[in-house]
């Protein structure tokens, strides 16, 4: 389920990092850029790339293309995790690692919630958002290079 975010210019985002699927932050948000990046309408976003899909991946011990293949075949939440429990997945990794995430990600999650809108920007974020916004595509492209999804 593939959302718009509350300042959304059309673009599809994936859902907010606070969403869980039985209590497991990251998993939906992570289902959703699988099927954007299947779609085409990806965007800017990461999928695999970024140190928290690294991370996630990690410990589900699975390639990017592993999990899109079973986020792609999931028609939801609850069935990916449940495909995901059929690989044997660490279970109480995973729940550990969700708990942390507030805290571990600390340093990313306004960002995340400033460019989706769920923060209001004050007038000097406004500024440096859309500055960023014009370079946002090819800096993503060039980090999609330098650091290659497992």
């Amino acid at each position: 389920m593939v959302t718009q975010s509350p300042t959304s210019s059309g673009q599809p985002v994936p859902r907010r990092w606070t969403v869980e699927v039985e209590g497991i932050r990251w998993l939906p948000r992570m289902r959703d850029k699988a099927r954007m990046s299947a779609d085409g309408t990806l965007g800017p976003y990461l999928m695999g790339h970024s140190p928290v899909d690294k991370a996630a991946l990690g410990i589900l011990g699975m390639t990017t293309g592993e999990f899109m293949s079973l986020a792609n075949a999931a028609p939801d939440d609850a069935s990916l995790l449940a495909a995901l429990r059929a690989r044997g997945m660490d279970e109480d990794r995973l729940r550990g690692w969700s708990e942390k995430f507030p805290r571990t990600y600390s340093n990313l999650i306004p960002l995340w919630d400033l460019d989706e809108g769920y923060l209001r920007a004050n007038p000097v974020q406004r500024a440096l958002i859309a500055s960023f916004k014009t370079v946002e595509r090819p800096v993503m492209a060039l980090f999609r290079k330098v650091s290659p999804a497992p």
